[in-house]
């Protein structure tokens, strides 16, 4: 009967060693999925309309940022 213990506390200690390692594996992948998904961007209000957008969504019209092929229609004014 003794033996039948000592191998089941093995089997669960062995059991909960592995789900420790995979816990962490799981934790690493995700921190580094966040940091690579939390880069800010640079933001800049539209001049006609006062939404602000991701200045890679904007377009430069003389030194003023506009909403994208008309955004703005979609935006109420302001």
């Amino acid at each position: 009967m003794g033996k039948i213990i000592f191998w089941l506390v093995v089997v669960f200690a062995v059991l909960f060693a592995v789900r420790l390692w995979n816990a962490s594996q799981v934790k690493k992948r995700r921190d580094g999925a966040a940091g690579k998904a939390a880069d800010p961007q640079a933001m800049v209000q539209c001049s006609q309309c006062g939404v602000f957008l991701p200045k890679t969504e904007a377009r430069l019209v003389d030194r003023a940022y506009l909403c994208q092929e008309g955004g703005c229609a979609a935006h109420p004014k302001r």
